[in-house]
């Protein structure tokens, strides 16, 4: 009898337990900040903090977008100087490289070209040495394309150009690391190639990023530092950037000066 009253009362412990809600409190604490928060919260504790933060990311965007502007104008130069060297100097014709469309070369290159460059007897330090230098890297000891043009003068200038462009994605390159490379694309033909398309995507990769920079980051952290900064008070605030124009809208954003 006691061992059965003893398992009755562990049934009504049991029962009653499934009556207390023993779950752990799912409620969570409303933030206090607008959903959209890119700003560190110290940078927004007053109008004026915020004002500041807006204009340290309103001045380095300058910079930025000066930057990146200067690289269209760079970029075109440079097409249009590939379209030029597709017409000039002599060639061996014959079988083509492959190159990639992605390279954005204004035609295919021949192998025997390439053959020529990688058969130059100089190295990497004496074409250096030889040759122009145009710009302080070069003066540094760097080998710039001028001074490799110099010591291929012979050769083909669309493929001069593909071969210093699958060493370098500027006009500058270590010597070390020059030296390196030509003596691997002349060990593995496949690798010129291989190299060049991938110096193409790192250069045409590195504009986009800072596009995206300029774009999406910058210019929101500097429009949620001006609503703090200028009008916190303003209901489109949590929405940016889509309140500025539906609702409430720009034009509801005087009301909300200070």
């Amino acid at each position: 009898m006691s061992r059965l009253l003893l398992f009755c009362c562990c049934l009504l412990v049991a029962g009653g337990n499934a009556f207390v809600n023993t779950r752990p409190n799912l409620q969570v604490k409303k933030s206090t900040t607008k959903s959209l928060n890119v700003i560190p919260e110290a940078f927004t504790d007053t109008p004026e903090t915020a004002r500041s933060y807006f204009y340290i990311w309103f001045v380095g965007g300058q910079g930025g977008a000066t930057v990146a502007l200067g690289q269209f104008p760079r970029q075109f130069s440079k097409f249009k100087s590939l379209f030029e060297m597709s017409e000039e100097g002599p060639t061996a014709a014959g079988e083509t490289v492959g190159l990639s469309p992605l390279c954005l070369y204004p035609r295919d290159i021949s192998k025997a070209d390439v053959d020529q460059v990688l058969s130059n007897k100089l190295s990497v330090e004496q074409m250096v040495a030889k040759g122009p230098k145009p710009n302080y890297m070069s003066e540094k000891g760097y080998l710039c394309f001028d001074s490799f043009a110099d010591a291929n003068k012979k050769c083909n200038p669309l493929t001069i150009r593909a071969v210093f462009d699958a060493m370098s994605t500027g006009d500058n390159v270590d010597p070390s690391i020059a030296q390196r490379k030509l003596d691997e694309f002349r060990s593995d033909p496949s690798a010129f190639k291989n190299s060049l398309q991938k110096q193409k995507l790192a250069g045409f990769s590195s504009i986009a990023f800072l596009l995206f920079l300029l774009g999406p980051i910058v210019a929101e952290t500097c429009i949620e530092a001006a609503s703090f900064g200028w009008f916190p008070d303003w209901p489109g605030g949590a929405n940016l950037p889509w309140s500025l124009l539906v609702g409430p809208g720009f034009w509801t954003i005087p009301e909300y000066w200070i």
